[in-house]
C-alpha cells in the first residue's frame, strides 16, 4: 500500500513538480539522496510481487529515461534504477532498458563506472542474457583494459555469457584475446576456455580442435587438470584417436616450446602412435599420410634435448619414457633406438625417471616377449568417461589438410615468447587466407567438418603470417598454427620474374578520405622494402592510428614502429617501413592482407583490404 505514495514523491522529484527543488539541487538532480532511498524501498516492496512491480514499472522508466548520466550525481541515480529494475518482476522492455544504461556505463572513461557496470551486468545475465549479449562485443574490448580489476571481471561476464548456441563466436574471441593477453592473465583465461568448451562444445571434434588452439597459443599456461581432462577425452573417443594424434604431431613439430601441447602431444604418440605410422590415415586428396617411425622417434628426441620448461625437465622426461616403452609394441622397427635412448634416463638425478627407465629397460628383455603387449597395451577409459563420451556427437572424422612432404619443416625464428609465435594474422583478422594467382594454388582453407569453417586459428588452416604493429617481429616466419597446410602444394616451374624497377609507387587502399600510398624498393640481397604513407585528405585528424598487415607464408615480413599514431588532416607525413622477403624465388608474387583502425569524430573505424598488384619481381 506504500508503492504508490513512493511513486508519487520520486515523480515529482524527476518532473518539476518538486517544492525548493533549487535548494535540494546536486548537479542538476533534484535531491539525490532521497532518490536513491526510494529506489531502493521499491526493489525490496517490489520483489516477487507483480502488482507492486506494475505500479512502478512507468516511474522506473522516467528515472532512467530523464536522469542525465553525465556527472557522477546522475550515474548514481541510474545505478540504483537499474538495480531495481532487475530485482523486481519488471517488463522485459524496462529491462532491456537497464541493461542499456550499463552498456553505456561500459563505455565511459571512468573505470570505476566501468567495474560497477561489468559487476551488474554479471549478477543480471541470468535475468536477461539475450539483452546482455548485445553488449557482448564491449564487454570483450574490456578485456583489453589496462586495469587489471576490470580485465578480470569481464572475464567473468564473457565467462558467464557463453552457451550453447554461442559457443562458437565467444571461443573465437577469447581465442584472439589470449594472443595478446599478458602472461600473468593467461592461466585464468585458458581456465575459463578450457571449461566452457567442455561444458558447451557441440561435439568431440570441435572440443579437441579448440584444445589443442588453447594449448598451442597458451599451453605454458594451462593447468595439469586441464591436460588431464583432454587426454581423458582423447582416450574415450577411438573414431578421433587417429585424427588426433595427427594433429599433436604436427603441431609439435611446429611449437615444441609450449609445455601443455607437448605434455598431452607425448601421451598421445605413446598411446596411439600406431595410428600415426599406419599410413591409413588419408587426406583430401585420398593420399595416405606417411609418417615414418624414425620421424616420431626424431621428435621425442629433441623434447628431450630441449624440453619446453627447463624447470621441469624431468617431469617432460618421464612423459617421454612411457611414451618410448609404449612405442615399442607401435614402432617394433625401432626397438634398438628406443632401447638406446631409455639407457640414458638409468643414471638421472631424478629417481623417478631412473626408476622407471630400469624398469622399462627390463621390460625390453626376451623374457618379457609373450607378454610385453598386453603390459604396453592402450590404458582402459574408466567407464564414467565412456558414458560422457557416448552422450556427445563425435564430429567429423575426416581429415581435411594433409602435408605436402613428411620432412622436417626449417626452424622458425622466434618473435618474442609465448603466444607470440603463434600469430596467423589472416584468422586474427577473422577472415580467410589470402588467394595466389599464377601457377601457384591457393591457400589451404580451413577444416570444414567438426565446427566452423573459419574458426578462429584453425590448426589445419594455412592461413598468412602476421606482423603486428607497431611491435616488430624477427622476421621468421610465424605461421606456426597451420598443422598440415605450411607448404603450398607443389606447382609447374615458373620463369624467373622480371626483376622491379627502383622506386615504384603504388596505392595500396583509399576509401573515406583515407589513401595508403606504397613506395617501394629492392635491396641487393632481394629484400624487398615497403614504406606504406598514409595521406589523410579530410578536415579532422586520424587518431589512434593502427596499420597491421599479413603475408602468405613463403613471405618474411618485418614491420617497423609507425611514425606517429595521429594522422594530422590535409597531411601525408606519418610512415611505417616493412621489409619482405619472398623465398618463392620468384615463383609466386607477394602478396599482403591489411587492416588499418583509427578514430575519426569520436568514432572508431576499423577496415581491411587485399592488396594482390605487386609490380613484378616483388
Amino acid at each position: 500500500r506504500h508503492v504508490p505514495t513512493l511513486v508519487r514523491s520520486l515523480r515529482s522529484m524527476v518532473t518539476s513538480g518538486y517544492s525548493n527543488a533549487a535548494e535540494y539541487d546536486v548537479a542538476g538532480i533534484t535531491d539525490p539522496f532521497l532518490q536513491g532511498r526510494i529506489l531502493r524501498l521499491l526493489r525490496i516492496l517490489g520483489k516477487n510481487s507483480v502488482q507492486a512491480s506494475d505500479d512502478m514499472n512507468d516511474i522506473l522508466a522516467q528515472v532512467a529515461t530523464n536522469t542525465e548520466g553525465a556527472k557522477n550525481t546522475g550515474n548514481a541515480i541510474l545505478y540504483e534504477c537499474v538495480l531495481t529494475i532487475m530485482s523486481i518482476e519488471a517488463e522485459s522492455g524496462l529491462r532491456v532498458l537497464g541493461i542499456n544504461i550499463l552498456g553505456r556505463f561500459l563505455l565511459s572513461r571512468d573505470n570505476n563506472i566501468r567495474y560497477v557496470a561489468l559487476s551488474t551486468l554479471q549478477q543480471v545475465v541470468s535475468v536477461d542474457m539475450k539483452a546482455v549479449q548485445r553488449h557482448r562485443a564491449t564487454i570483450i574490448d574490456c578485456l583489453k583494459d589496462a586495469d587489471i580489476s576490470i580485465k578480470k571481471r569481464a572475464l567473468d561476464v564473457a565467462y558467464a555469457l557463453v552457451n550453447e548456441e554461442n559457443i562458437k563466436s565467444m571461443t573465437k574471441e577469447l581465442l584472439n584475446y589470449l594472443l595478446v593477453a599478458e602472461p600473468s592473465f593467461k592461466e585464468d583465461l585458458c581456465s575459463r576456455l578450457c571449461m566452457v568448451v567442455e561444458r558447451f562444445s557441440p561435439n568431440r571434434r570441435w572440443q579437441i580442435d579448440t584444445l589443442i588452439k588453447v594449448m598451442c597459443l597458451g599451453g605454458n599456461h594451462v593447468r595439469d587438470e586441464q591436460r588431464e581432462k583432454f587426454c581423458r577425452v582423447v582416450a574415450s573417443t577411438p573414431d578421433l584417436h587417429s585424427y588426433t594424434v595427427i594433429k599433436l604431431y604436427f603441431n609439435m613439430k611446429e611449437s615444441i616450446s609450449q609445455e601443455a601441447l607437448v605434455h598431452v602431444g607425448i601421451w598421445c604418440l605413446g598411446e596411439f602412435g600406431d595410428h600415426l605410422v599406419s599410413g591409413r590415415a588419408v587426406g583430401p586428396d585420398d593420399q595416405p599420410i606417411q609418417v615414418r617411425p624414425a620421424e616420431v622417434l626424431d621428435l621425442l628426441q629433441d623434447v628431450v634435448r630441449k624440453p619446453p620448461n627447463s624447470d621441469k625437465a624431468s617431469a617432460t622426461h618421464i612423459l617421454v619414457a612411457a611414451a618410448l616403452i609404449k612405442l615399442v609394441t607401435r614402432c617394433p622397427s625401432e626397438s634398438e633406438r628406443i632401447r638406446k635412448m631409455l639407457r640414458k634416463f638409468e643414471c638421472s638425478l631424478n629417481l623417478d625417471l631412473q626408476q622407471r627407465s630400469c624398469e622399462f629397460l627390463e621390460l625390453l628383455e626376451a623374457e618379457w616377449d609373450s607378454s610385453r603387449a598386453g603390459i604396453l597395451d592402450r590404458m582402459p577409459v574408466p567407464e564414467g568417461e565412456i558414458a560422457t563420451a557416448e552422450s556427445r556427437a563425435v564430429g567429423d572424422r575426416t581429415i581435411d589438410e594433409v602435408p605436402t612432404t613428411s620432412a622436417p619443416r626449417p626452424p622458425v625464428a622466434p618473435a618474442g615468447g609465448g603466444a607470440d609465435n603463434l600469430l596467423d594474422l589472416g584468422d586474427l583478422l577473422d577472415d580467410g587466407p589470402p588467394t595466389q594467382t599464377g601457377n601457384t594454388v591457393a591457400a589451404p582453407m580451413a577444416p570444414a567438418g567438426g565446427g566452423g569453417h573459419n574458426d578462429l586459428l584453425d590448426l589445419l588452416g594455412g592461413g598468412p603470417t602476421q606482423a603486428p604493429a607497431p611491435a616488430p617481429t624477427s622476421g621468421g616466419d610465424l605461421g606456426l598454427l597451420d598443422l598440415f597446410g605450411g607448404t603450398p602444394a607443389a606447382s609447374p616451374p615458373a620463369m624467373m620474374a622480371p626483376a622491379p624497377a627502383a622506386g615504384q609507387t603504388m596505392v595500396a587502399y583509399e576509401k573515406a578520405g583515407l589513401k595508403i600510398d606504397f613506395e617501394m624498393r629492392k635491396e641487393p640481397d632481394g629484400t624487398a622494402i615497403v614504406v606504406a604513407r598514409f595521406c589523410n585528405s579530410l578536415q579532422v585528424p586520424l587518431t589512434n592510428f593502427v596499420f597491421e598487415a599479413a603475408v602468405p607464408k613463403y613471405v618474411r615480413l618485418t614491420m617497423q614502429p609507425a611514425t606517429g599514431q595521429i594522422v594530422p588532416p590535409g597531411t601525408n607525413l606519418v610512415t611505417q617501413t616493412m621489409s619482405c622477403v619472398n623465398t618463392s624465388g620468384g615463383e609466386k608474387g607477394l602478396l599482403m592482407k591489411l587492416r588499418i583502425g583509427y578514430v575519426m569524430n569520436g568514432a572508431p573505424v576499423q577496415e581491411m583490404a587485399q592488396v594482390s598488384n605487386f609490380p613484378p619481381g616483388y
